[in-house]
């Protein structure tokens, strides 16, 4: 019998069953319950998925809340062990994964609901001081609230008044560890209480991680600071190891923002869950948790913290580029439809600040995001860069690194054709690194339009072939296709770029070592990638690139239109999406701008014939007042070819088109003299003796520039009436 049909049959039989559970007795329907989840882990356990699916899902849908389902695992006949083996079976059965997955997030969605409920902490807190059974059972509580129960253990310890009670919040600090270190120290110089600003000084020093250093370095310099509290501090920044203490309290602050821009996994209290805790201090309320998505925390706490680092010298620019770099990274990360707590009621935008402190903060915001290869922080930072940057204000600058131009290394071609164009409209008058780039990049930008390229990486040919189809496909040029990177090297490095990569390998291991080797390669550091992988390896690798952005893992055995979303899913994350026509068209507009810029400003370091075979296929396929422009780049190169292709134009177009073109031809030959074939000057003539009006004109002017024999058209004279 078929799985959907089982699964029905067993449904419709458990539903009679517990048809009656909605109007029994809570005692009833708990035990209802109970027998359901205790069903759920014995038929997956014995393989039997549809009666396990049938159990979970009447189970789930009977009106149980997740702090329920936690109880029933922490007191019931279920063991967790038995659960969690019940659930890791099922994630490895594709008929199971879903549900088993629901089950398991709701129960520790209610462990996590239960542990830090805060009328549970307030009562363990109080029970510290209990029986053994109740301080056990405290101990227990506390430390699965981990930082949520930090605000009551630090009330005990502020204005406690039961000294046990004190001592044993402070032991419970202690243990809680890393995850007390951001609440103590933002609640530190918010304390009246002398005597606790010591404890809190010596609990931080306990604790010894060094992102408490700023929090006590600025109370320790304080001028009401007392010198009791002050030596509390010393002492505890004594312990912390802190390298760069004595480079001030400015600095400090700047390397602390640094580390959480890095997105450095230490400072994130649950990396893993949705939101992350930005702390306050209230003068009535005391410590307050303000939950902000775990994408933008990192972000948030960097511009907290080097707003911090301005307030003590306002002249820290490594402090300044870092707040507007997180303040940008913040706006692309929030996810959509919801709101940042913290910063966003900004009165100013981030392109506001991106902009406003002109183009060395610019240029090191951009290095700032080249640092972390975050692509949409990339193209933002040239976007601010490229509205106040000019040739006198760029190149003047004396500085060590020159992140515009490494920009036109960055194995993305949207970021690529960013930086050409910014330096472009430049128009510098002296050389720098890497000049040369520029052209050939606006070129890129004319002839590739919205072409994507992708590899195909796999250790069996047919799994090759049917990946490149399905890319094919989706609009994609398969520019590599082999069983290694390293067998995909030359195809790399001769690619016009690489904007995608998916791999199928025969286990997970081979995968894994696939998309590090993509990572060290410069044309593919960046490179969106698409693992497919078997049933039982697709959790584990989810696992391992559950913070990397870049990568998907996916099962090969889905639709077109699954795979289609997968692919979008992931190029949107990584770079902000495919490359449309409306952008490829864009860019290509902007470079023939940029280019006819250049040939007009005789520029002495860009050489606009370097785009010349480019600008000549795009003469042939482009139309209207873009053509008319492309035209007026290639009558300024000096170039027989550019004057050939002008002049083969010219003499199959037509109309108002046909005398445009004739101009340009003829601006051509005034620029660089007569490089006209016979077949030009044929056709030239025959155009002049049979044609009227404004097409007569244009040609006669192309005729008396190329300074041919007057016999050839003094007929003409004779003829005129």
């Amino acid at each position: 019998m078929p799985i959907h049909a089982s699964f029905r049959n067993a449904l419709i039989a458990l539903t009679l069953v517990y048809t009656t559970t909605a109007s029994a007795p809570a005692a009833a329907q708990a035990d209802d319950n109970m027998q359901l989840l205790d069903n759920f882990v014995h038929y997956a356990l014995v393989a039997k998925p549809d009666l396990a699916i049938a159990n979970a899902r009447l189970l789930l849908d009977s009106g149980i809340t997740d702090a329920e389902l936690a109880v029933m695992l922490d007191e019931g006949r279920v063991t967790q062990a038995r659960f969690e083996r019940a659930i890791s079976w099922a994630q490895f059965v594709p008929e199971l994964e879903e549900i088993a997955g629901e089950l398991s997030t709701r129960v520790e969605d209610g462990r996590l609901a239960m542990a830090r409920d805060t009328d549970r902490i307030n009562e363990a807190v109080n029970m510290l001081t209990g029986t053994q059974r109740q301080r056990l059972l405290a101990q227990r509580r506390l430390l699965e609230a981990g930082e949520y129960a930090v605000p009551a253990l630090l009330r005990q310890i502020t204005s406690g008044r039961d000294q046990r009670l004190t001592l044993a919040s402070a032991d419970i600090i202690r243990q809680i560890g890393p995850q007390a270190v951001t609440p103590l120290a933002t609640a530190l110089a918010h304390i009246g209480n002398a005597t606790a600003q010591r404890v809190v000084c010596d609990l931080l020093g306990d604790l010894q991680y060094p992102h408490a250093a700023p929090y006590l370095m600025d109370l320790a310099t304080q001028d009401d600071t007392s010198s009791a509290v002050r030596e509390a501090a010393n002492r505890a920044l004594s312990r912390l190891n802190v390298r760069d203490r004595d480079a001030g309290l400015s600095t400090v602050y700047t390397n602390l923002a640094r580390q959480y821009f890095d997105g450095a996994s230490s400072l994130f209290a649950f990396p893993l869950e949705e939101t992350n805790n930005v702390w306050e201090y209230d003068e009535y309320i005391g410590l307050t948790p303000i939950a902000v998505h775990t994408e933008i925390f990192g972000q948030v706490m960097a511009m907290r913290t080097a707003r911090k680092a301005l307030q003590h010298n306002v002249d820290n620019a490594t402090a300044r580029s870092l707040f507007i770099a997180a303040n940008l990274k913040r706006e692309n990360d929030l996810p959509r439809g919801e709101v940042d707590p913290i910063f966003g009621d900004s009165d100013y935008s981030p392109a506001f600040f991106a902009t406003l402190f002109g183009t060395s903060t610019s240029l090191d915001v951009l290095g700032l995001a080249l640092d972390i290869e975050d692509t949409q922080l990339v193209r933002d930072a040239i976007a601010a860069l490229a509205k106040t940057t000019g040739g006198s204000n760029l190149f003047a600058l004396d500085r060590d690194r020159q992140p515009l131009l490494e920009a036109m290394r960055y194995p993305d071609r949207r970021v690529q054709y960013d930086a050409a164009l910014t330096l472009a409209r430049t128009l510098p008058q002296e050389g720098f690194g890497g000049d040369y780039t520029v052209v050939p990049l606006l070129a890129s930008a004319i002839r590739t339009g919205g072409m994507l390229f992708a590899l195909v990486i796999g250790d069996e040919e047919e799994d090759r072939r049917v990946m490149a189809s399905r890319l094919e496909g989706l609009g994609f040029e398969v520019v590599g296709s082999g069983a290694s990177v390293s067998e995909l090297r030359n195809a790399i490095d001769n690619a016009v770029g690489v904007d995608f990569a998916i791999t199928r390998m025969r286990n997970a291991d081979r995968a894994r070592t696939v998309v590090a080797e993509l990572r060290i390669v410069p044309q593919t550091a960046v490179v969106p990638t698409l693992v497919l992988a078997d049933a039982t390896d697709v959790p584990g690798l989810r696992l391992d690139f559950q913070a990397e952005p870049r990568v998907e893992v996916s099962r090969p055995a889905v639709s077109s239109g699954a795979f289609e979303t997968v692919v979008d899913q992931l190029m949107e994350r990584a770079v902000g999406g495919r490359m449309t026509e409306a952008e490829a068209e864009v860019y290509a507009i902007e470079a023939i701008s940029a280019l006819r810029d250049i040939a007009i400003s005789n520029s002495p370091v860009y050489d606009v014939a370097d785009a010349e075979n480019a600008l000549i296929d795009a003469l042939a396929s482009r139309s209207g007042g873009l053509r008319m422009h492309i035209a007026d780049i290639l009558a300024m190169i000096d170039s027989e070819r550019s004057q050939h292709e002008l002049f083969d134009a010219a003499l199959a177009a037509s109309g108002t088109e046909q005398v445009d073109l004739l101009s340009r031809v003829a601006d051509s030959v005034k620029r660089h003299g007569n490089r006209a074939q016979d077949r030009h000057v044929d056709a030239l003539l025959d155009l002049v003796a049979n044609s009227s009006g404004r097409t007569a004109e244009a040609a006669a002017v192309v005729h008396g520039a190329l300074n041919l024999p007057a016999s050839a058209a003094v007929g003409l004279i004779a003829l005129d009436r």
